[in-house]
Formats: structure tokens, C-alpha cells, sequence
């Protein structure tokens, strides 16, 4: 009982400072107010776009047709020097002190409009880490370990796991305005 209540307060502390910008990150991935890096793929008779996002998933529901639903908050996630440039100017004071962004990386979330996004049904899904067994000792990191997308939906509404997946950013490619790839992004 201990673990899982230090483990919610904790993963709340850091859901909180990443809300409001506490945790600053480096070189630029996808900043929230530049358009998206956009790859164009197709054959000769199509071509579709596909963009990705760094996002903050803020819920994950079934609409009425039974189709996996993300609300999204489009963040600005930054590592190496972009996010220590970005945090300097930022955080001026803390930036003396610790040198630059902790961790080496920083998020800007300065418009927390929401946008509820589908999701296909076949979407690769890539987790660094989550909980599999409901016990600490069981969480160890597991880079891009793929899972389907329902284990996703019941992992991410799992009141009662020892993490709070609302709390990291993502990476979703979406192509025809539907989520084709969700990658969490570790933070320490």
C-alpha cells in the first residue's frame, strides 16, 4: 500500500511539473507552434501525407462506433541545446544554477487546447514502460516494446496501476487525420 500511494503522489508531482513546464527539454523534436515535420509516401496513383506530433494524451475513450478516441494537447518537446537555449531564456535563475535543462529536455506547453483525435484500429503502439504485473519489482524499461492498442486503452485507464501514463508525452504520426503510431517518450 505504501509503494502504489508514494507511486501515485509521485507520478502526480511529475504529471504536475510537466503540465506547467517544470521539466524543460532540449534539442527540438516538435515544437507545439511549428508545423509538424511531414513525410510524403505513396505510389504513383496516391499520395498521402503523414505528420507527427509530440502530444500530451489527456484521456483515451470509445466514441459510439466503438473507435478508440485520443484528446490531445499538442506540447513543444525540445532536448539537447534547443532546450537549454529555450530554458535559459525562460527560467533565468534556474538556469544559472543548474547549468541547463534537467534531464536534457523541456517541454513548452503554452496552449492546452484540447483536440480528440481517432485512432486506427490497427495503430503500432510503443511503450518504454508501463505496468505489466501490477508490481514494482516487475517495471523495468523496455525500449519501444510494442503492445496493441486495447492494452494500451486499458493501460492508460487503469486507476489503479502504479503508473500514471497521462504523465509522459507522445509521439503520434497521424496520416488522413487518423492516429497510425503512438510512441511514448521515456522522461526520467
Amino acid at each position: 500500500m505504501k509503494k502504489t500511494t508514494i507511486g501515485m503522489i509521485g507520478t502526480g508531482i511529475l504529471a504536475f511539473m510537466i503540465g506547467f513546464g517544470y521539466f524543460p527539454a532540449s534539442s527540438v523534436v516538435t515544437p507545439a507552434s511549428a508545423a509538424p515535420a511531414e513525410q510524403t509516401t505513396g505510389t504513383s496513383d496516391e499520395t498521402s501525407t503523414e505528420q507527427t506530433y509530440t502530444i500530451f494524451i489527456n484521456s483515451v475513450e470509445k466514441d459510439a462506433n466503438g473507435v478508440t478516441q485520443l484528446e490531445t494537447d499538442r506540447i513543444g518537446w525540445y532536448t539537447g541545446e534547443a532546450a537549454n537555449k529555450l530554458f535559459l531564456k525562460e527560467n533565468p535563475d534556474a538556469a544559472e544554477e543548474m547549468g541547463g535543462a534537467p534531464d536534457g529536455y523541456y517541454i513548452v506547453n503554452n496552449d492546452i487546447t484540447e483536440v480528440k483525435m481517432p485512432v486506427a484500429a490497427d495503430a503500432q503502439v510503443l511503450m518504454q514502460i508501463y505496468d505489466h504485473t501490477g508490481s514494482y519489482e516487475d517495471m523495468e524499461i523496455n525500449w519501444n516494446e510494442s503492445i496493441g492498442l486495447d492494452k494500451f486503452d486499458a493501460q492508460y485507464n487503469n486507476s489503479l496501476g502504479l503508473l500514471d501514463l497521462s504523465a509522459f508525452p507522445y509521439h503520434v504520426t497521424v496520416k488522413d487525420g487518423v492516429i497510425v503510431k503512438i510512441v511514448q517518450q521515456y522522461i526520467p
